[in-house]
C-alpha cells in the first residue's frame, strides 16, 4: 500500500470519524455508510495490487474484467448486512447505498488524481469527479433500490441479490471500458445520463407516497 493512499484515507477518514460521535440518529447512520465507502476503496485498492501481481493481465484488460467484480462485492456488503439485519426504511436503505459508492469515489477519485497531480487539469477532475463519482454511486444505488424489493423476501434474497450485484458489476465493466477506450467521453456521460432519471423515478415515487 503506497503511503499517499494510506494518507488520503486518513486525511478524509478522520474528520468524519470524530463527527460520528456528533452526530445521532439518522444523520450519523448516513455519515457511517459514507465512512464505510472509504474503508472499501482502501481494502479494493490494496486487494487490487496484490491481485494485478498474481495475473498475466495488462491494466486496461483487469481493469476491465477483474476489477468491477469484487469492487461491486465489497461494496454491496454493507448494504446487504443492513438491510439483512435491520430493515431499514426504502428511503433509508436507498440513501445509505449510494452514500457508500459516493465514499468510495471520493477517496478512488483523491488517489487517482492525487498520484497524477502534475498533469491533471481543473476539467480532468471535473469529468472524473462528476464521471467516477456517479457511476460508483448508480452501482450501489441500484443495489440498494434492488435490496428494498427482496431483503423482505427471503426466498428472493439470494437469487436477487445474485442478479442485483451482476447488473452493477456489468455496469461497472461497461463505464471502465468506455473510459479507456476511444469512446471515453461516452464512458464519462454514461453515469449522468443514468444518473439524472433514476434521481427523478425516486422523487417522483417519494412524492406519490407523501400525497
Amino acid at each position: 500500500m503506497g503511503n499517499l493512499n494510506l494518507i488520503l484515507f486518513i486525511s478524509f477518514a478522520a474528520p468524519l470519524l470524530m463527527t460520528l460521535f456528533v452526530c445521532k440518529g439518522k444523520a450519523r447512520t448516513l455519515l457511517t455508510f459514507l465512512f464505510l465507502g472509504t474503508v472499501v476503496c482502501l481494502f479494493c485498492g490494496e486487494f487490487s495490487v496484490v491481485i494485478m501481481k498474481m495475473l498475466p493481465f495488462d491494466r486496461q484488460y483487469y481493469t476491465s474484467n477483474f476489477t468491477p467484480l469484487f469492487e461491486e462485492v465489497f461494496k454491496a456488503l454493507p448494504i446487504l448486512v443492513y438491510a439483512f439485519m435491520f430493515k431499514p426504511k426504502k428511503r433509508t436503505l436507498l440513501e445509505c447505498s449510494i452514500l457508500v459508492g459516493v465514499g468510495f469515489a471520493v477517496l478512488e477519485n483523491a488517489f487517482i488524481l492525487g498520484g497524477a497531480a502534475s498533469s491533471v487539469s481543473v476539467a480532468n477532475a471535473l469529468i472524473r469527479g462528476f464521471g467516477a463519482g456517479m457511476m460508483h454511486g448508480v452501482c450501489t444505488l441500484a443495489v440498494g433500490y434492488g435490496m428494498t424489493f427482496v431483503h423482505t423476501r427471503r426466498k428472493l434474497f439470494y437469487t436477487g441479490t445474485t442478479a442485483l450485484l451482476a447488473v452493477a458489476m456489468i455496469y461497472h465493466s461497461v463505464y471502465n471500458t468506455l473510459v479507456q477506450s476511444q469512446h471515453q467521453l461516452v464512458g464519462f456521460l454514461l453515469p449522468v445520463i443514468t444518473f439524472i432519471p433514476v434521481l427523478v423515478l425516486l422523487n417522483k415515487t417519494e412524492e406519490k407516497k407523501k400525497s
